[in-house]
């Protein structure tokens, strides 16, 4: 399964959550996780410019977290 959230101009705070705590890593891209990061208003310019798909999804799944 992938789901490309490129494609969505917006992503909801919510929608990030749910991607957070119900997506696979796999499915998603690095502008996928950078896309919600920035719906849950993370704007550390170097957490968005992190190398790693797994160091942003670390980033993501705390981000969801805290934002509850």
């Amino acid at each position: 399964m992938s789901i490309y959230l490129s494609n969505l101009s917006i992503v909801s705070p919510s929608f990030a959550h749910f991607v957070a705590s119900e997506l696979p890593l796999q499915s998603l891209t690095k502008k996928d996780i950078v896309k919600c990061l920035k719906a849950l208003g993370v704007k550390n310019s170097e957490i968005l410019n992190l190398k790693w798909k797994k160091e942003l999804w670390i980033h993501l799944q705390f981000a969801a977290v805290s934002k509850i």
